[in-house]
């Protein structure tokens, strides 16, 4: 009989024990590579983020190579069962033809890796409507978006492919025509407002979300039709919600329409600061809407018109606005009035008003800063939503004709998108969309005009042409997500 002493225990065991080092250095090696290329993933926008999700947390160190394995194969198909069921045969627009990467550069949104992420959870929200959920979108600009004109066209489209009907929001007094409704109102009843030319006779800042209210002071009456050249789907109505602040001694509500029958409501006694809301079904029918006032002082912040479910996207515009006016409003008031809904992306659209004020480049830095200040105020009332700045257009020097453009108008832009990408919000830059420098005269001239004499303002033409082309970023993103997920 040989004697082995190869086979002896010790030696076996000292072999275990040179194998499982291997093997655990092995995995080490391998646990580092992961880990630098998850790091390098981090700078990456788009597609990257996508392989982050789906690539599986390292495991803890096990001396089972195998089991590990079976472990990670695991962890990813969970992973892929989160992955959202994507909705097919959308409405689409004949121009939403391309992804980001095709897009052209001066169409994009800039941003950082968060801004993109938030804007992703935006379109699974999106995606996730149906007959059971709402979502919100607040367009907030100055007098660029008066009249609905860009608001309604990105409503318009939206509305048609993921669902919902109204124009969302409208003030008690509209004093600029809207393509969304046309508007009467009679009684004693008074607009006031926190942005442009402001009443000081008004003792509080609870004005709502939309920067402005009008107060009954004692009956009133507003009549609202659907605008026969809106776009259809802002043309019926299926609920009004009016929005109340304060009704010092109460009054009463009363709401007919041709195909809704009346119905009398109670406004409670509040003080101000207060909100609520009283919610009517109508008919889902194209009708008049009459609203009838009675009680001293009432205060209405807003009325929505629209369905109860799918996409509301509220035009709210402020003239002479260049978007500081949110830090002015009762935080308290404004955050309850907004925190009700689930309002999954707010458009703020301002700089125009600045722009023929500013003469250097401190003064751009300074309008920059307080621009910031607003954004990041919004950030910590809705810090779930997703935040997309536009900044000014085009504008042109009427009195100079050697000038294609305000001269300070570059540095705006370029601090606007600065402060916007720190405080991890979309920039989408208007001014280059449309063709830059010259462009608004340009349009001024063309046929059909797309831009007024004034060479700041678009007409209803111009307009559409800028929300087409919002619409056309937007869905370039959205079609990008959609290839994410479907993993292409």
């Amino acid at each position: 009989m040989t004697n082995n002493k190869s086979h002896e225990p010790s030696h076996t065991a000292l072999f275990l024990i040179l194998l499982i080092g291997i093997l655990y250095h092995t995995t080490l090696i391998k646990f580092f590579e992961v880990e630098e290329i998850q790091e390098s993933k981090e700078m990456v926008y788009e597609a990257e983020i996508v392989n982050q999700e789906i690539v599986p947390e390292i495991e803890p160190i096990v001396f089972s190579l195998p089991e590990v394995d079976i472990e990670i194969a695991i962890e990813t198909a969970l992973e892929r069962n989160k992955t959202p069921i994507l909705k097919t045969n959308l409405w689409r627009p004949d121009y939403d033809t391309c992804v980001v990467a095709n897009l052209a550069n001066e169409k994009k949104f800039s941003g950082s890796n968060g801004a993109k992420q938030n804007l992703w959870r935006f379109f699974e929200k999106l995606n996730g409507l149906n007959s059971d959920s709402k979502l919100h979108v607040f367009h907030f600009g100055d007098s660029q978006i008066e009249g609905d004109r860009i608001t309604g066209r990105i409503r318009s489209s939206w509305q048609k492919t993921w669902g919902g009907s109204g124009p969302g929001l409208i003030p008690a007094i509209q004093p600029v025509p809207a393509l969304a409704v046309r508007q009467q109102h009679e009684g004693d009843i008074k607009r006031f407002t926190k942005f442009g030319k402001i009443d000081t006779t008004l003792e509080h800042t609870c004005y709502g979300g939309m920067a402005t209210l009008s107060r009954i002071r004692n009956n009133g009456k507003i009549t609202v039709n659907p605008h026969p050249m809106g776009f259809r789907k802002n043309q019926v109505w299926h609920q009004a919600e009016v929005l109340i602040g304060a009704a010092p001694l109460g009054g009463s509500l009363t709401v007919s329409g041709e195909f809704t029958d009346s119905i009398a409501i109670d406004i409670a006694p509040s003080s101000k600061g207060n909100h609520s809301s009283i919610l009517v079904e109508l008919a889902g029918k194209k009708e008049e809407l009459i609203f009838s006032f009675e009680g001293h002082e009432i205060e209405i912040t807003g009325i929505r018109l629209g369905s109860e479910n799918g996409l509301a996207i509220h035009n709210i515009p402020m003239r002479s606005s260049s978007g500081t006016v949110f830090k002015s409003l009762n935080k308290e008031h404004f955050k309850k009035y907004l925190q009700n809904w689930d309002v999954g992306l707010v458009i703020l659209q301002f700089g125009g008003n600045t722009v023929p004020y500013v003469n250097d480049e401190a003064a751009a830095k300074s309008y920059g800063k307080r621009f910031r200040t607003q954004l990041k105020y919004l950030k910590t009332i809705l810090p779930e939503s997703t935040f997309l700045v536009i900044g000014p257009s085009d504008m042109g020097i009427t009195s100079d004709s050697t000038a294609l453009t305000y001269p300070m108008l570059g540095a705006i832009r370029a601090e606007m998108k600065k402060v916007t990408i720190l405080e991890e919000a979309l920039y989408w830059d208007v001014f280059e969309a449309m063709g830059g420098a010259g462009t608004m005269a340009v349009w001024a001239k063309s046929t059909p005009k797309l831009a007024s004499s004034d060479l700041v303002h678009f007409t209803p033409k111009g307009a559409k042409m800028i929300g087409e082309l919002l619409d056309q970023s937007l869905r370039a993103e959205y079609r990008s997500w959609e290839q994410a997920i479907a993993g292409e």
